[in-house]
């Protein structure tokens, strides 16, 4: 009996290693849109329960929506596909909620998926994806906005004080 468990205990650990697997030959971020997240793209299974999950001041969304109409700013999100990494399936998603509750059109929020922070990307040159979940407003085409890393500061500095649509809605006005 000992050994049906174990043989039965091995193949549940090999689906679960093998349903996570994502292939990682080729290190170029890939585009992903927001409907896509939504189709249960392969690695972002839990993107739709977590983006319905987050609940947005409905204040700050309203200045969200202000200023984004104002300044028509895009948000540079790279994100990591992945079966049990928290802190993107918390964070990534949240972002997301945030802009859509704002108003923010999807033709202005670029997702890349990648598996690490090595991976080249079209903003290479402009900044540095230090973790995965980034998220960057771009300002002017010239300036960018680290929310993410504002954020993961003012949780330290603020406890508790600041949610990620105060932060979204703080680059906004940069």
């Amino acid at each position: 009996m000992r050994l049906k468990s174990f043989k039965t205990f091995f193949l549940v650990l090999l689906f679960i290693f093998v349903s996570c697997e994502v292939s990682d030959v080729d290190k170029t971020a890939k585009l992903v849109t927001i409907s896509e997240l939504f189709s249960l793209a392969p690695g972002f299974e839990w993107f739709p329960y977590e983006f319905n999950k987050y609940l947005p001041d409905s204040t700050v969304s309203k200045q969200i929506d202000s200023l984004w109409k104002l300044k028509r700013y895009r948000f540079i999100l790279f994100v990591n596909p992945s079966c049990n990494c928290e802190g993107t399936q918390v964070v990534f998603p949240m972002i997301a909620k945030c802009l859509k509750s704002g108003n923010v059109p999807d033709s202005a929020i670029i997702i890349y998926s990648m598996l690490n922070t090595s991976y080249t990307h079209p903003y290479v040159e402009k900044f540095k994806v230090r973790s995965l979940p980034s998220c960057f407003t771009e300002i002017d085409s010239s300036k960018y906005f680290s929310v993410v890393d504002t954020f993961d500061l003012y949780k330290l500095k603020f406890p508790g004080k600041f949610q990620m649509e105060h932060i979204i809605l703080l680059s906004l006005q940069k």
